[in-house]
Protein backbone atom coordinates (compact mmCIF):
# COMPACT_ATOMS: atom_id res chain seq x y z
CA UNK A 1 0.00 0.00 0.00
CA UNK A 2 2.86 2.92 0.67
CA UNK A 3 4.46 1.99 -2.34
CA UNK A 4 1.70 2.67 -4.33
CA UNK A 5 0.61 5.85 -2.31
CA UNK A 6 4.27 7.03 -2.67
CA UNK A 7 4.16 6.19 -6.45
CA UNK A 8 0.65 7.76 -6.93
CA UNK A 9 1.86 11.04 -5.19
CA UNK A 10 4.83 11.24 -7.41
CA UNK A 11 2.46 11.01 -10.47
CA UNK A 12 0.07 12.93 -9.41
CA UNK A 13 2.69 16.23 -8.26
CA UNK A 14 4.87 14.97 -10.89
CA UNK A 15 1.83 15.53 -13.42
CA UNK A 16 0.99 19.03 -11.77
CA UNK A 17 4.52 20.51 -12.37
CA UNK A 18 5.31 19.64 -15.73
CA UNK A 19 1.87 21.26 -17.24
CA UNK A 20 2.93 24.16 -14.66
CA UNK A 21 7.04 24.15 -16.25
CA UNK A 22 5.64 24.33 -19.77
CA UNK A 23 2.40 26.12 -19.42
CA UNK A 24 4.81 29.67 -18.90
CA UNK A 25 7.08 28.54 -21.85
CA UNK A 26 3.66 27.12 -24.66
CA UNK A 27 0.79 29.19 -22.87
CA UNK A 28 -1.90 26.00 -23.08
CA UNK A 29 -3.47 27.31 -20.38
CA UNK A 30 -4.34 31.44 -21.29
CA UNK A 31 -5.50 32.40 -17.55
CA UNK A 32 -2.22 31.28 -16.35
CA UNK A 33 1.02 33.41 -16.69
CA UNK A 34 3.04 32.44 -20.19
CA UNK A 35 5.82 33.78 -22.31
CA UNK A 36 3.53 35.45 -25.30
CA UNK A 37 0.79 36.92 -22.70
CA UNK A 38 -1.06 39.90 -23.26
CA UNK A 39 0.04 42.76 -21.49
CA UNK A 40 -3.36 43.47 -19.58
CA UNK A 41 -3.77 39.66 -18.71
CA UNK A 42 -4.86 39.85 -15.06
CA UNK A 43 -2.25 38.60 -12.66
CA UNK A 44 -3.82 37.71 -9.03
CA UNK A 45 -0.32 38.63 -6.75
CA UNK A 46 2.01 41.15 -7.02
CA UNK A 47 5.03 39.16 -6.07
CA UNK A 48 4.23 37.11 -9.28
CA UNK A 49 4.59 40.39 -11.25
CA UNK A 50 7.40 41.32 -9.62
CA UNK A 51 8.67 37.97 -10.25
CA UNK A 52 8.12 38.18 -13.90
CA UNK A 53 9.59 42.07 -14.53
CA UNK A 54 12.75 41.18 -13.12
CA UNK A 55 13.09 38.78 -16.07
CA UNK A 56 14.60 35.79 -14.70
CA UNK A 57 13.80 35.21 -11.32
CA UNK A 58 9.85 33.78 -12.50
CA UNK A 59 11.47 31.82 -15.18
CA UNK A 60 13.95 29.83 -13.26
CA UNK A 61 10.51 29.00 -11.00
CA UNK A 62 9.27 27.53 -13.96
CA UNK A 63 12.41 25.91 -14.51
CA UNK A 64 12.58 24.27 -11.70
CA UNK A 65 8.79 22.89 -11.82
CA UNK A 66 10.18 21.56 -15.13
CA UNK A 67 13.04 19.48 -13.75
CA UNK A 68 11.19 18.57 -10.78
CA UNK A 69 8.33 17.35 -12.26
CA UNK A 70 10.32 14.95 -14.76
CA UNK A 71 12.96 13.52 -11.71
CA UNK A 72 9.14 12.91 -9.89
CA UNK A 73 7.84 11.20 -13.13
CA UNK A 74 11.16 9.14 -13.64
CA UNK A 75 11.86 8.70 -10.21
CA UNK A 76 15.42 9.97 -10.70
CA UNK A 77 16.96 12.00 -7.44
CA UNK A 78 13.82 12.17 -5.97
CA UNK A 79 15.02 13.61 -2.02
CA UNK A 80 17.48 16.23 -3.75
CA UNK A 81 14.66 17.55 -5.64
CA UNK A 82 11.75 17.55 -3.02
CA UNK A 83 14.09 19.66 -1.39
CA UNK A 84 15.23 21.79 -3.80
CA UNK A 85 11.74 23.01 -4.98
CA UNK A 86 10.07 23.04 -1.51
CA UNK A 87 10.51 26.84 -1.48
CA UNK A 88 8.72 27.15 -5.03
CA UNK A 89 6.00 24.92 -3.57
CA UNK A 90 5.76 27.05 -0.43
CA UNK A 91 5.67 30.27 -2.10
CA UNK A 92 2.95 28.86 -3.85
CA UNK A 93 1.19 28.10 -0.88
CA UNK A 94 1.72 31.54 0.76
CA UNK A 95 0.63 33.22 -2.28
CA UNK A 96 -2.97 32.17 -1.32
CA UNK A 97 -2.34 31.67 1.81
CA UNK A 98 -2.11 34.97 3.17
CA UNK A 99 -6.40 35.61 3.37
CA UNK A 100 -5.97 37.84 6.55
CA UNK A 101 -7.00 40.70 4.57
CA UNK A 102 -9.84 39.18 2.89
CA UNK A 103 -11.41 38.21 6.68
CA UNK A 104 -10.59 41.64 7.77
CA UNK A 105 -12.76 43.20 4.68
CA UNK A 106 -15.40 40.44 5.50
CA UNK A 107 -15.77 41.98 9.05
CA UNK A 108 -16.24 45.29 8.37
CA UNK A 109 -18.23 44.17 6.09
CA UNK A 110 -17.00 45.63 3.00
CA UNK A 111 -16.65 41.70 1.19
CA UNK A 112 -19.28 39.30 0.88
CA UNK A 113 -19.10 35.53 2.37
CA UNK A 114 -19.68 34.29 -1.28
CA UNK A 115 -16.27 36.37 -1.62
CA UNK A 116 -14.36 35.08 1.79
CA UNK A 117 -15.07 31.90 0.84
CA UNK A 118 -13.75 31.91 -2.67
CA UNK A 119 -10.66 33.30 -1.32
CA UNK A 120 -10.63 30.07 1.17
CA UNK A 121 -11.55 28.08 -1.92
CA UNK A 122 -8.26 29.50 -3.63
CA UNK A 123 -6.03 28.94 -0.57
CA UNK A 124 -6.87 25.34 -0.63
CA UNK A 125 -6.86 24.42 -3.86
CA UNK A 126 -3.80 27.02 -5.48
CA UNK A 127 -1.72 26.22 -2.30
CA UNK A 128 -2.35 23.60 0.06
CA UNK A 129 -3.24 20.78 -2.78
CA UNK A 130 0.36 21.58 -3.88
CA UNK A 131 2.17 22.18 -0.65
CA UNK A 132 0.49 18.53 0.79
CA UNK A 133 1.21 16.22 -0.88
CA UNK A 134 4.84 17.75 -1.14
CA UNK A 135 5.39 17.79 2.21
CA UNK A 136 4.07 14.05 2.61
CA UNK A 137 6.63 12.80 0.03
CA UNK A 138 9.45 14.74 2.31
CA UNK A 139 8.00 12.73 5.29
CA UNK A 140 8.72 9.49 2.89
CA UNK A 141 11.83 10.10 2.08
CA UNK A 142 13.20 10.93 5.42
CA UNK A 143 15.91 9.12 6.26
CA UNK A 144 17.67 10.45 3.22
CA UNK A 145 17.77 13.98 5.26
CA UNK A 146 18.85 12.49 8.69
CA UNK A 147 22.32 12.50 8.67
CA UNK A 148 21.89 16.18 6.99
CA UNK A 149 20.15 17.15 10.61
CA UNK A 150 23.12 16.02 12.29
CA UNK A 151 23.19 18.86 15.52
CA UNK A 152 27.12 18.49 15.19
CA UNK A 153 28.72 17.57 12.38
CA UNK A 154 32.10 16.14 11.18
CA UNK A 155 33.33 17.73 7.84
CA UNK A 156 35.38 15.40 5.87
CA UNK A 157 37.68 16.76 2.79
CA UNK A 158 36.65 15.43 -0.69
CA UNK A 159 36.70 11.89 -1.45
CA UNK A 160 37.52 10.69 1.94
CA UNK A 161 37.07 7.35 2.52
CA UNK A 162 37.81 6.57 -0.53
CA UNK A 163 41.20 5.29 -1.67
CA UNK A 164 43.64 6.92 -3.29
CA UNK A 165 45.42 6.37 -6.52
CA UNK A 166 49.01 6.47 -5.72
CA UNK A 167 51.45 8.50 -7.71
CA UNK A 168 55.35 6.87 -7.78
CA UNK A 169 56.14 3.61 -5.84
CA UNK A 170 52.52 3.16 -4.91
CA UNK A 171 52.73 5.97 -2.54
CA UNK A 172 49.29 8.00 -1.99
CA UNK A 173 49.00 11.21 -3.02
CA UNK A 174 46.70 13.89 -3.80
CA UNK A 175 44.83 13.94 -6.58
CA UNK A 176 43.82 16.60 -9.24
CA UNK A 177 40.08 16.64 -7.72
CA UNK A 178 41.14 17.27 -4.12
CA UNK A 179 43.76 19.75 -5.03
CA UNK A 180 40.82 21.99 -6.96
CA UNK A 181 38.43 21.12 -3.97
CA UNK A 182 41.13 22.91 -1.58
CA UNK A 183 41.86 25.51 -4.20
CA UNK A 184 38.09 26.29 -4.60
CA UNK A 185 37.95 26.93 -0.81
CA UNK A 186 40.29 29.16 -0.61
CA UNK A 187 39.44 31.20 -3.44
CA UNK A 188 35.59 31.16 -1.91
CA UNK A 189 36.88 32.30 1.64
CA UNK A 190 39.17 34.85 0.37
CA UNK A 191 36.36 36.56 -1.86
CA UNK A 192 33.69 36.51 0.74
CA UNK A 193 36.80 37.74 3.76
CA UNK A 194 36.79 40.73 1.45
CA UNK A 195 33.07 41.03 1.48
CA UNK A 196 33.45 40.55 5.04
CA UNK A 197 35.70 43.50 5.22
CA UNK A 198 33.81 46.03 2.66
CA UNK A 199 30.19 45.25 4.97
CA UNK A 200 31.95 46.13 8.03
CA UNK A 201 33.53 49.47 6.49
CA UNK A 202 29.87 50.53 5.64
CA UNK A 203 28.97 50.42 10.11
CA UNK A 204 28.76 53.79 10.90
Amino acid sequence: MFDRMVLAARWILGVFYLLSGLNWFFGFIPMLPHVGMPEDIRIKHQLVVEMINSGWLFQLAKIIELIFGLALLTNRAVPLMLAAALPVAFITFMLDALILDDIMRWLQGSQTGSELWAAIADMIVGGLCVLLPHLWLIWCYFGYYRPALAWKAQPQPLGAGIPVTGTRGGEKGPTRPLALFYAFGWVAMGLQAFNLYLFVSMIG
